[in-house]
Order: C-alpha cells, then structure tokens, then sequence
C-alpha cells in the first residue's frame, strides 16, 4: 500500500474512532432519534454549501454516469443511514466498548456480497483475513 492511502486510512480510522466517542457522548444528552435528526440536520447544513461550491462537477456526475449510479448512491445513502440509526440506538441502551467493536463487523457483510454480486476473488488471505478481524472484534468486545 502506498504512503497516501495508508495516510487516508489512518485518517479514516481516527474520523470513526472520534465519531463513535462523540457519538456516545451525544446520547448522554439526547435520545438517538434526536440524535440522528441532529446529525441529518448537520449533514445537509454542512454539505449543501460544498454541494453547490461543486456543482458543475456534481452536475457532470450525475449527467455521465447511467441509470445505476445515482441509483445506486441513493440505495448507498439510505442503508447506510439506516445503520447509523440503528447503530445509535444499539449505542444508547450498551456500552460503547462493546458496541463499537461490534459495529465494525460489517466487513464480513461486504466480503460476502462482493463475492456473490461483484465477482471478486475467493482467496484463502482475504477469507481467513476476514474471519480474524471479525472474530477478535466479537472476542474484543466480550
């Protein structure tokens, strides 16, 4: 891996591991229903400045790409926030020691649909890999 992904990974991994904290410490404060609405809020508050900065380029996105990828997206979005809600509900009644690790055993979803609907490979590294990661982050959170 190169130098810049390994830096965006790492920058990744803290964006998670701050937002998880805050998230935790939001629910101290509000019910995860009003958490999640705030934090929709604060989406579309944020990003509509950057959405409209980029307009042209988003504009051009959407124009060049075929029916599936706004689609897609779309789909992306909403399982995606779906998650989140539920996992702020999760968050709310646990401890996010357990929780969050748990949370992050998503990959395992990913591995098993990217094999069955994307074609990619079957190996034994990314299998056991997989397996490992998902299987110290339940004995993690024990």
């Amino acid at each position: 891996m190169e130098l810049p992904a390994i830096i965006f990974l790492l920058l990744a991994v803290l964006g998670w591991g701050l937002g998880a904290f805050f998230d935790k410490v939001s629910l101290r404060h509000m019910d995860p229903s009003g958490a999640f609405y705030v934090r929709s809020l604060f989406l579309i508050a944020l990003f509509t400045p950057l959405v409209l900065w980029k307009y042209q380029q988003t504009r051009q996105s959407l124009l060049g790409s075929d029916k599936m990828g706004p689609i897609c997206v779309m789909l992306s979005v909403i399982v995606s926030m779906g998650g989140v809600f539920f996992y702020l509900k999760a968050l709310s009644g646990g401890e996010a020691t357990k929780i969050v690790p748990l949370a992050s055993t998503y990959p395992f979803v990913t591995f098993v649909l990217a094999l069955l609907f994307l074609g990619e490979s079957f190996t034994l590294n990314k299998f056991i890999g997989t397996m490992l990661l998902s299987g110290g982050i339940y004995f993690i959170s024990k």
